[in-house]
């Protein structure tokens, strides 16, 4: 099994980063990266890539280096080993959960048919053609000008595409976690809450609309709406949009 949070804690200590520092450069909570870290929760792939973009690095040597999938004792004086310091320790100890009580545990033992939080069942070479995927899609829309955005059925935003910086003043980090609605003009709320109310599943519509940019302004998108909900490997709702100068429909 990958172990996510010895690696993740690898090479932050490597790369001379607090957890204040890397959650404030990511984006990530610092409360987030702990718990990682300390193996109580298994991050979704695209948190680790901001983790990794915020620390100069990439998926692929995430990923890549061969004592990744090793465990790396959480306590390192008790190892035999010099310890990472006051600061890297301090670091860990205000997440620690009480002993017994580890997620998915049943009187303190996690059962025999569910994997242990902060891994994931694959060794890292199954993720490294996950990687020709991911680094193929990052090269794709690195550099486009068309903002894609993911929601879930509650509205929540699930990936924000680079162009969110330019279109928005947002880094996708930024932008993940938040409510869509709460970035939506009010004026346009009623019009986009029809459009979701009405959007069949597989179903395609156009609409354009204002987002809040960072600085305050609203700026005007024309998106295309794509309700993949009910597709198993997308579960959202994603549209693509481009900012316009003035709406071209009333």
């Amino acid at each position: 099994m990958f172990n996510v949070g010895a690696q993740l804690r690898r090479m932050r200590r490597q790369a001379n980063f607090t957890l204040d520092q890397l959650a404030s450069t990511s984006g990530v909570d610092r409360g987030t990266i702990s718990r990682i870290e300390l193996g109580h929760v298994s991050p979704r792939i695209d948190t680790i890539s901001f983790l990794c973009e915020a620390m100069g690095a990439n998926l692929a040597q995430f990923f890549g280096s061969p004592d990744a999938a090793g465990e790396e004792p959480l306590d390192e004086h008790a190892a035999g080993r010099p310890g990472p310091g006051a600061a890297a320790a301090a670091d860990l100890a205000p997440s620690r959960e009480p002993e017994g009580h580890a997620p998915n545990s049943v009187n303190g033992r996690a059962p025999a048919d569910v994997e242990p939080d902060g891994y994931w069942p694959m060794t890292s070479h199954f993720w490294h053609g996950m990687l020709e995927v991911l680094d193929r899609f990052e090269a794709l829309v690195k550099h486009s000008n068309e903002l894609i955005l993911v929601q879930d059925r509650e509205g929540m935003i699930l990936y924000a595409s680079p162009a969110s910086m330019a279109i928005l003043g947002r880094r996708g980090p930024d932008l993940v976690g938040r409510q869509h609605r709460t970035l939506v003009h009010p004026g346009d709320q009623e019009r986009l809450d029809g459009l979701f109310t009405a959007l069949a599943p597989g179903a395609i519509a156009r609409l354009e609309f204002r987002l809040r940019h960072k600085d305050g302004t609203w700026r005007w998108l024309a998106a295309k709406f794509s309700n993949q909900l009910d597709h198993p490997s997308v579960a959202a709702l994603v549209y693509n949009a481009l900012e316009i100068q003035t709406p071209t429909t009333p």
